[in-house]
């Protein structure tokens, strides 16, 4: 047994070592428009100020619709404590997060081929069909700081050990992207599934004090206003988007815009709704007194089932918000690379599910089958998108340092606010290095 579980966790370190060889070789130290924004301009001006107010309303402001005070932190972090502003160190730093992440994963597979299912979930996990949340800087910190911040909280209220930790925990999610917000919801429920009364209400006042305080001047009320209003005008298209979000996992074609890309990734996301309602009709059998019973003795779910519906619930609540929000720029929305990762952590927590149910030996090694077929192919479609998009990054470089425009930028923009001033100002200084000319 032990020298089955050394083979399954050796297989699992294949696409652990290739996604992080990945990102170290094709992740380059270069920013990418809104990085600008949360990371030199914000080292820039704070640099160039020691009022605590001002310097408190730059970590404050918010990006878009999202405050990401953890980023400017992670920013800070770098300059003060290793000494650079680098793009392609924060990449790195925000992918800490996968150590939790399966960490949690592990504890919660059932003992019994736990290590086959764990290299599956890894090979499907880490597939390339999330890149942009990978290799984008702010897209990075954004997700991966939410889920990882986010998952923490709800494993410790899960487990029903260190409350005020799973409190911070969630207070560093919301601070690192809007949709942290969500664990608090998810969290109370949690703690009323429990029957903690008194740890529910501390719960509610701490955290919903953040809420009034992170909605405090926020800038995007007039968008949001004007996508629901959307909404209710074109209902469907947000009935027909919740599905492709949810499936957007299985979006194997990069062409921008063919209906079969909507059709498959709405089947999915359809069929991984199906299984979340069927185990959800199987928990709702049986007595209500029973249940009431159980409830009250906090009895009625245990921890590993109240983890994995957490997870659940915050990819439900994702793609909700997402269908909604985003409708009005059309139904190839859901499918960019960054919302990718909802989708993949929705099919991780699906799997998460179905196994604490159906366990069986031939299950797992058919699932171990088509998880390493299926990374195979993300990675044979994906690698080599990566590694254009290094170019395309570093040429972009070239012609932004030389004030031409790119990085996002027209040159009429880099020249108005010195964007390229401000990191050859920080290269003169040692703190930044940008990327090699090859």
């Amino acid at each position: 047994m032990l020298k089955k579980n050394i083979y399954f966790i050796s297989l699992a370190s294949i696409p652990i070592l290739l996604f992080f060889a990945s990102l170290s070789l094709f992740s380059i130290n270069a920013p990418w428009l809104d990085d600008f924004e949360v990371g030199p301009m914000t080292l820039k001006n704070w640099l160039a100020t020691e009022d605590l107010t001002r310097r408190f309303d730059l970590i404050w402001a918010p990006n878009n619709e999202h405050r990401v005070v953890i980023l400017k932190l992670l920013v800070l972090f770098n300059y003060y404590v290793l000494g650079q502003f680098n793009i392609q160190w924060m990449i790195w730093e925000s992918h800490l997060y996968l150590i939790p992440l399966f960490y949690f994963v592990s504890q919660v597979l059932p003992k019994e081929n736990r290590w086959i299912s764990m290299a599956s979930l890894i090979f499907i996990y880490l597939s390339f069909q999330y890149t942009l949340s990978s290799y984008w800087m702010i897209a990075a910190v954004q997700h991966n700081s939410v889920i990882g911040f986010g998952l923490m909280s709800t494993y410790l209220l899960a487990k029903n050990k260190y409350f005020f930790a799973a409190v911070f925990c969630t207070l560093l999610a919301a601070l690192s992207n809007s949709d942290g917000l969500f664990f608090i919801p998810i969290g109370a429920f949690l703690l009323f599934l429990q029957y903690r009364w008194k740890e529910l209400f501390i719960w509610l006042i701490v955290l919903i004090g953040l809420i009034f305080l992170f909605f405090l001047k926020y800038p995007s009320m007039n968008y949001h206003a004007y996508a629901f209003q959307f909404f209710v005008e074109n209902p469907l298209k947000s009935f027909f988007g919740f599905f492709i979000f949810l499936g957007g996992f299985m979006d194997f074609f990069k062409e921008e815009s063919i209906p079969l890309r909507l059709y498959t990734t709405g089947i999915f996301g359809f069929g991984i709704v199906l299984i979340w309602a069927n185990f959800l009709y199987e928990f709702g059998k049986g007595p209500i007194s029973t249940k009431i019973i159980l409830w009250k003795k906090g009895m009625l779910m245990n921890s590993k089932d109240l983890f994995i519906l957490s997870g659940i619930l915050f990819c439900l609540t994702n793609a909700l918000m997402i269908s909604v929000l985003r409708a009005v720029f059309g139904d190839y929305v859901y499918l960019i690379g960054n919302y990718r990762i909802y989708a993949a952590l929705a099919l991780l927590f699906t799997i998460l599910l179905a196994v604490q149910k159906i366990n069986a030996t031939r299950t797992t090694y058919t699932l171990l089958f088509v998880s390493i077929f299926y990374w195979g192919f993300s990675a044979f479609t994906y690698i080599p998108e990566v590694i254009a998009n290094k170019h395309r990054l570093t040429q972009s470089y070239m012609e932004f340092n030389s004030n031409k425009g790119g990085l996002g930028f027209t040159a009429e923009q880099v020249s108005k606010f010195k964007l390229a001033e401000t990191l050859q100002e920080f290269e003169k200084k040692g703190i930044y290095y940008p990327p090699k000319i090859q």
